[in-house]
């Protein structure tokens, strides 16, 4: 398959990017890739140095050792990464995320790179925003929603904004499904109104994708 680089955003807080990114970047890892997160808010101390949760719970989940070389900026504060950076008085220099890909792009065919929240969540503020770092790349995204109460509505006020920017949908990928009804027709909605074409859904507590799924999705 002729895979490429792509950034994976949520519709919301705590939808589960990172358990999805955690996914696919295990699905992905036998076509050489590689998983990125620019900047972490809300890091531990860990052998005193900071540790991004994000990439913590990946490399634990994968069995694999933490890789600093994942992340450019760990920030303390659970806030917003523009707030957490102010509130510690960390830099955030654009030029050094793109360099740090730059050098992953040198190592790894391909970069699964995982964004904080959604579109408009600010890295620097008045300035910088996810919505920016993927058009700088030139990226596809692959959106994490829920299949929840509340899904339909944050689900397409994401894709309007998607569509509007002009950055091109990978596919959507329905997290944490539980085969409630109600969620199967959030699904079937959401589908309908979208005219989305390739999706994955991730039941409660799924461990891995298949080499089918993975292919469908990326096709």
């Amino acid at each position: 398959m002729n895979f490429k680089d792509f950034f994976v955003i949520g519709t919301d807080t705590d939808v589960g990017k990172t358990y999805v990114s955690t996914l696919l970047y295990k699905a992905l890892r036998k076509h050489n890739f590689q998983y990125y997160k620019p900047i972490q808010s809300g890091c531990f101390l860990k052998d005193n140095k900071l540790t991004a949760p994000d990439v913590d719970f990946l490399t634990k989940f994968i069995d694999i050792p933490y890789d600093d070389s994942m992340v450019t900026y760990t920030l303390k504060e659970e806030v917003s990464p523009h707030l957490a950076s102010e509130m510690e008085g960390t830099v955030i220099e654009i030029e050094n995320v793109k360099k740090h890909y730059e050098e992953l792009k040198k190592q790894y065919s391909n970069i699964i790179v995982e964004g904080a929240g959604g579109l408009y969540v600010p890295l620097i503020r008045d300035k910088f925003y996810i919505y920016d770092l993927i058009k700088m790349w030139n990226l596809s995204v692959v959106l994490v929603c829920g299949t929840r109460v509340g899904a339909i509505n944050h689900t397409m006020l994401t894709l309007n904004a998607l569509n509007t920017m002009g950055i091109k949908l990978e596919g959507l990928v329905f997290n944490n499904y539980k085969g409630q009804f109600f969620e199967d027709d959030n699904i079937k909605v959401i589908l309908e109104l979208s005219k989305v074409k390739k999706y994955l859904i991730i039941k409660n507590g799924q461990k891995e994708i298949s080499d089918e799924e993975i292919e469908t999705f990326f096709n």
